[in-house]
């Protein structure tokens, strides 16, 4: 029998040349797409089989993404002692950071 075993590259941006380790993910309810958040403080969405890159936010103070929060019309994350919060419409312009 043939595998079927397909892998798949690593969520880490394959142009980065010191790739930052996840340290929040969280899948979003109403779409195929994958909220991660990173050791350096930003928020990169990754959509369809493909993983593709989307969407990226920070979150504020250079620090590890500490939670993510999807629901269907937001995405907000907070970092580690940051100062603030970081958001992202999913109409798209409305993106901010909230100290």
């Amino acid at each position: 029998m043939p595998s079927t075993y397909n892998p798949i590259p690593p969520i880490t941006h394959q142009r980065d040349i010191y790739p930052q380790p996840v340290t929040s993910i969280c899948f979003d309810p109403v779409s195929d797409t994958l909220w991660t958040g990173y050791n350096s403080g930003n928020v990169v969405a990754y959509y369809s089989a493909q993983g593709m890159r989307g969407v990226t936010f920070p979150v504020g103070g250079d620090l590890a993404v500490k939670n993510i929060i999807v629901n269907d019309s937001h995405v907000r994350a907070a970092g580690i002692s940051s100062n603030g919060i970081g958001a992202w419409g999913k109409g798209g312009v409305n993106r901010w950071f909230y100290r």
